[in-house]
């Protein structure tokens, strides 16, 4: 599914509006697709520890410039949205294993990583782009949340952008549980707190 078939699934699916064929349109919806549309892929990626845009490297030791607070100086992973942990990986793998958090101490400031984990590796959410790599669920919670954000602008009828809201909760929630049931961790659970307070698991 291309960037313009996820924006046309929600701008047709959820607000009941005519689609585009392209981002470069002159159209008011092709307009808020371009505006909103890196922004909110970023911050779907950003929301969950998915699996499918999992990433793993070994750090990149940096001279350290606060050797009183911190033991070492790592250079953040460029493609890193989120730093899910820094630790050794027989170390995290433990961890996971015993149910706990696979996450050492860190402070992460711009572009470095402070850690206290000699040879550490990073365990990370990277944001893809390339669209035919998004599972399904993962593309349909995309649309729902860019018909979310279009609703107001382009229906200018509240019942219509509650509606669009609820449903991109709901389809976010759903791409969440079936990322967890298609690749769990062994113990430790990525599932964010207010699923699991919601019953889901």
């Amino acid at each position: 599914m291309s960037k313009v078939q996820i924006c046309n699934r929600g701008l047709s699916t959820y607000l009941g509006q005519a689609t585009i064929t392209s981002f470069d349109d002159s159209s008011p919806a092709a307009e808020q697709c371009t505006l909103h549309y890196d922004d909110t892929v970023e911050t779907i990626f950003e929301a969950h520890w998915w699996h499918f845009a999992t990433g793993r490297q070994v750090l990149a030791e940096l001279v350290n410039d606060r050797p009183c607070e911190w033991l070492f100086k790592y250079a953040r992973p460029a493609e890193a949205a989120i730093i899910r942990w820094v630790n050794k990986p027989t170390s995290a793998r433990v961890l996971i294993e015993m149910g706990e958090d696979p996450a050492a101490p860190i402070e992460l400031v711009a572009d470095v990583i402070y850690s206290n984990v000699q040879f550490a590796s990073c365990e990370y959410t990277k944001i893809i782009t390339d669209t035919s790599k998004y599972p399904r669920h993962f593309a349909n919670a995309i649309s729902a949340q860019m018909a979310a954000v279009m609703a107001m602008p382009l229906t200018e009828d509240l019942k219509r952008a509650r509606n669009a809201a609820d449903q991109a909760d709901m389809l976010l929630d759903k791409a969440m549980v079936i990322d967890e049931q298609q690749t769990p961790p062994i113990k430790f659970q990525t599932t964010p707190a207010y699923l699991k307070a919601r019953g889901i698991s």
